[in-house]
């Protein structure tokens, strides 16, 4: 007998003081026991939804509501957040706002104790979440703030089950994460599935580790649900995702191309993981086909726009965070720096902008040693959009926010104007001129971060984490606007975490691990060595994975892929 344990019907929102209307008449049920993935781009109303579930709407954020939300025979609307919380618990992308103890154990007792839940309850539920969810044991004793990412993100999600929560709702919970931390914090919501008495819906933009988890896939844009079913049916339709900027998950993307091409049966199966792909993919490969990766001829030369000798660096409370740097980055370069946090890649780019100055060694940017060089006239040449725009908005309009630079620089009105526009044009920000920064989504932000620097037109930009917090679509665009700019002669550095970014955009990549570089080469031969990734807990991206299994070599993207295959197929007639 089917139980539902979620009834949605007819749901419509628009928040107070707005006339845009954010739901649409939204009908969905949700099953118990089922695991419902949500997707849609930014602002199709995913968190609005949720919100409305979990009674956030509307006894936190007000507006106007129309239709029916019942949870588990309670009527959201009519039933106290104190009751909702007993038995729906969501977790957000920033564990740290939802902590109220310095100690794990004493966090995930805290709830069910102000909820007057018998001691000898606790004790059962802090017996399960320590079972279920990995690694929570070992750090029952630590304290909150001492934790990695992904362990405080997994002492976030045990709190909430400590609650006694029938429904779990996670909203991009592995968005701050490195990969090790999304790694663990999946892990732990796959055990928590795995024992099938929990409804989770989870919001989540890394389709390509989460999708083989999901019982349903939920598909949203404009306050509306577009697509829902069986995620292999859901995602044999990648022309859907793009045209809502979102990357379906490599595995089916590639099936999917390739039958369009032809080039297998049209009655594959639609993967969601590199075995199954694998599996589909090698009954086509002809027997002992091997392909070596391509000669590699790119080699950077030129004179270096950064030149970094033994560069070492220690924090004043002794934290030893460089040891030893030294490289090139040549002018007109596109490289990628990828590593764990606390790899040294933000130390680094501090000593490159002269923030921090070198316990030894030397940083040269455009033939200046920074030690030697105002951190002002640095800042001419060497463009840095940071990971949170908020950390670089302080004017109270988009264009005075945008003009600040080019003020700075004490540049003549005319050019002042010319140059806001240009980048206003570039980041599509006409029209927000006159909001402030901070009214805007973050999408939006992020967006006027980055023209407030193309706006000083600096010969060296450095994008930290260019696609977190952004769909696919609003990330694309950016990214081909820094392969545009480095087109036209600038020198561009990219620090992320995602590897189909760095795969299919950087020239270069140098690996760091502990304050040193691990690896410094061409972006093809450095994804081949899926070891030295594996000692920075990296990987490849997924389409890198299922190509090398099969004797084709490192390939980069879906599309190359394709045409790797041909070329295979070709051969063997």
């Amino acid at each position: 007998m089917v139980v539902n344990v979620i009834e949605v019907k007819d749901l419509r929102f628009r928040y107070r003081n707005s006339e845009d209307r954010i739901l649409k008449g939204i009908d969905l049920n949700v099953e118990k026991g089922e695991f419902l993935l949500l997707v849609g781009p930014s602002g199709c109303g995913k968190t609005t939804l949720i919100n409305s579930i979990n009674g956030i709407i509307p006894h936190v954020i007000k507006g106007v509501q129309k239709g029916t939300v019942r949870v588990l025979d309670m009527e959201i609307p009519k039933t106290p957040l104190r009751e909702i919380s007993k038995h729906v618990g969501t977790v957000f992308q920033n564990p740290e706002t939802q902590f109220f103890m310095l100690r794990v154990i004493d966090e995930l007792v805290f709830g069910p104790e102000n909820l007057k839940v018998p001691p000898e309850e606790i004790e059962r539920r802090l017996e399960r979440v320590t079972e279920v969810i990995p690694g929570l044991k070992e750090i029952l004793y630590k304290e909150t703030l001492s934790l990695s990412g992904g362990q405080k993100q997994k002492v976030a999600i045990a709190s909430v089950m400590m609650m006694g929560a029938k429904i779990l709702i996670l909203d991009e919970p592995t968005t701050n994460l490195d990969p090790r931390g999304a790694k663990e914090v999946l892990e732990a919501i796959n055990a928590i599935r795995e024992q099938k008495d929990i409804t989770i819906i989870l919001i989540e933009h890394r389709l390509d580790e989460v999708a083989r988890f999901a019982d349903r896939v939920i598909v949203m844009n404009e306050g509306e649900i577009i697509r829902e079913g069986d995620p292999r049916k859901v995602f044999s339709d990648p022309m859907l995702f793009y045209d809502l900027g979102i990357r379906p998950p490599q595995p089916a993307e590639l099936i999917v191309k390739l039958k369009a091409e032809g080039l297998i049966d049209d009655n594959e199966p639609i993967p969601l993981t590199v075995d199954e792909a694998v599996d589909i993919l090698k009954k086509y490969i002809p027997d002992g086909f091997s392909r070596e990766p391509k000669d590699e001829e790119y080699e950077p030369s030129g004179e270096p726009a950064i030149e970094i000798r033994d560069l070492r660096y220690v924090y004043p409370d002794g934290t030893v965070a460089l040891r030893g740097v030294s490289m090139n980055i040549y002018k007109g370069e596109y490289v990628g720096i990828i590593g764990q946090n606390g790899a040294g890649k933000s130390t680094l780019v501090m000593n490159i902008l002269g923030v921090l100055e070198p316990s030894y060694g030397y940083v040269k940017v455009l033939g200046k040693d920074v030690k030697n060089t105002p951190v002002e006239e640095i800042a001419k040449s060497v463009g840095v959009i940071f990971q949170n725009p908020d950390l670089m908005l302080f004017q109270s309009t988009v264009w005075d926010e945008i003009a600040l630079g080019p003020r700075n620089l004490r540049l003549e009105r005319d050019e002042i104007h010319a140059r806001v526009n240009e980048s206003i044009d570039m980041m599509r920000l006409k029209g927000l001129e006159k909001r402030h920064p901070h009214a805007l989504s973050r999408g939006q932000r992020h967006r006027v971060a980055v023209a407030s620097i193309l706006a000083m037109r600096p010969k060296v930009l450095v994008a930290d984490e260019p696609t977190t917090g952004q769909d696919y679509g609003a990330s694309r665009r950016y990214l081909s606007l820094l392969k545009k700019l480095n087109e036209e002669g600038r020198t561009i550095i990219v620090i992320s975490h995602d590897m189909k970014v760095i795969a299919e955009f950087a020239k270069r990549v140098i690996v760091m691990k502990k304050g040193r570089v691990l690896m410094d080469g061409p972006t093809r031969k450095v994804f081949d060595r899926e070891d030295i990734l594996a000692e920075t807990y990296l990987e490849p991206p997924k389409i890198t994975q299922i190509a090398k299994r099969l004797g084709l070599g490192p390939i980069l993207t879906t599309d190359e892929f394709v045409q790797a295959m041909k070329a295979a197929l070709a051969k063997e007639r």
